[in-house]
């Protein structure tokens, strides 16, 4: 497993302190960006993006689609 960056367990430590979840984090960011239309797209791009780089055996869209 990979190390964490500084920056990674700061942010760990904040959601383990705080009890906060993911969906939590996901509205947070929604509302405090005021996405909407296209910019949730674009959102979720980034996050398909950001859990494909971490499957290295298979392609996400396998997984996802059979």
């Amino acid at each position: 497993m990979e190390e964490f960056t500084d920056r990674e367990k700061l942010i760990l430590d904040f959601l383990k302190d705080n009890n906060v979840d993911i969906e939590e984090v996901i509205d947070a960011i929604i509302k405090a960006n005021r996405f909407v239309g296209v910019g949730l797209v674009r959102l979720q791009d980034i996050m398909i993006d950001a859990v494909k780089k971490h499957f290295k055996q298979e392609s996400l869209d396998k997984i996802m689609n059979g």
